[in-house]
């Protein structure tokens, strides 16, 4: 034993005859594969020539093993294996990919080897894309069935089931499975096995049978953001059946991307009217819980102004309601812990005060009027404790009533 892991030298570098593979490579430019292999109860990494006993092989019991997930809608999907051996850590990354050129929208494989030393890459090796096989979940599927809860970071396991669906045409009628349905379990299993085809099938046939707004949204995310599959309408109309859905986790979303359509006249007209309406509705006004799309808040802020429906945009920052109505937003996006937009917020503050703009006065005085009476830059203080921010958001809402009011815009 070392570490709490065995080692072994009696196998090809690949798995070994009774194991199942879950994902392998060989490395760029060399004549080198690694491996992730199961076996029982067991989890079991090997380096080695591809044709050739291998360097390393390391066993780790599923419930012990490190494992990591990062998953980013469309981007990034990633498993990440983790074998410790006394003070080195070796480190199994497969997945796809999106963002390179030609086309950043399409999903691309990939895969690298870390070696780590006390939490510092000491090497650090890519796959050849070619050479990948992988099974996506495969891994997640024999922890769950042993008995493991989630991530070695907490993350709690995803519950869906996961399947490797076939062709769209021969599948069941989609049935509701707790809070998902099956067609959409489908969808995510394709998109994670790389396939965003074969999931845009699947979400369709989730959103027409109407089990949930889950399938309507990611088919809208993926007729708008992925080239191959872009079609504009679709898009415009699964988003919309989310955004009048009464779903407080994805509504407030689909509402952002409705308005950044028409805030862009990409897939939509350019329409400052609407993308108001949509861009409010995914920073305040969807649910009465003020659950919202932190995004939408920071695009609610631009349209007010650069592009505000009411009138010039030079005179709506200048007066007491369009700098204010921006901040308010800012602020709200700030309540939902995004840092980037806290900044935005402070930014537009301090700029306002350097110049003594209308609304500054407005905000430190309606900040005063109600207890604990503190400054505008209250706002973009968001507390940690639940309560306490939803107490933000809802002083934030009321403002933003107001302020409203004040530009007539009710």
């Amino acid at each position: 034993m070392l570490g709490g892991f065995l080692l072994e030298a009696d196998a090809l570098a690949g798995c070994a005859e009774g194991e199942e593979p879950v994902a392998s490579c060989q490395i760029a430019r060399q004549e080198k594969q690694v491996s992730v292999c199961l076996s029982g109860d067991a989890a079991v990494y090997r380096f080695g020539p591809v044709q050739g006993k291998p360097e390393m092989t390391l066993r780790a019991p599923l419930m012990e093993v490190g494992y990591l997930r990062a998953d980013g809608a469309g981007q990034t999907i990633d498993e990440t294996v983790v074998f410790p051996n006394e003070e080195y850590a070796y480190q199994a990354s497969f997945g796809f990919r999106a963002g390179l050129p030609p086309d950043p929208t399409e999903l691309r494989k990939f895969g690298t080897v870390k070696v780590l030393r006390k939490d510092k890459t000491v090497a650090e090796l890519a796959c050849a894309p070619e050479t990948i096989i992988r099974k996506p979940d495969l891994l997640l599927d024999r922890m769950r069935k042993a008995g493991r809860k989630g991530t070695s970071d907490g993350v709690v396991f995803n519950n869906y089931e996961i399947e490797y669906p076939g062709p769209v045409s021969e599948s069941p009628p989609c049935k509701q499975d707790f809070n998902v349905d099956t067609c959409w379990s489908q969808g995510i299993s394709a998109a994670r096995g790389g396939d965003p085809a074969l999931a845009l099938g699947y979400f369709d046939k989730s959103c027409d049978a109407d089990l949930g707004p889950q399938g309507c949204y990611e088919a809208g995310k993926l007729y708008l953001q992925s080239r191959a599959l872009r079609d504009y309408g679709r898009a415009y109309e699964r988003f919309t059946r989310v955004c009048s859905s009464d779903d407080v986790g994805q509504g407030p979303y689909a509402c952002k991307y409705l308005g950044w359509m028409h805030h862009t006249g990409i897939g939509a007209e350019k329409d400052p009217h609407k993308a108001w309406s949509y861009l409010s509705q995914a920073c305040f006004t969807h649910n009465e819980a003020l659950i919202i799309d932190a995004e939408g808040c920071h695009f609610f802020a631009e349209a007010v102004l650069r592009a505000h429906p009411l009138g010039d945009a030079r005179r709506q920052r200048e007066q007491a309601g369009g700098g204010y109505l921006a901040y308010l937003a800012l602020a709200m996006g700030c309540a939902d812990d995004a840092k980037g937009i806290c900044a935005e917020a402070k930014t537009l503050l301090d700029n306002g005060k350097a110049v003594s703009a209308a609304w500054i006065a407005r905000c430190d005085e309606d900040m005063g009027a109600a207890p604990p009476a503190i400054d505008c830059a209250g706002l973009i203080t968001p507390p940690s404790d639940y309560e306490t921010n939803q107490a933000l958001r809802r002083q934030i809402f009321s403002h933003f009533q107001d302020a409203l009011g004040t530009l007539g815009a009710q």
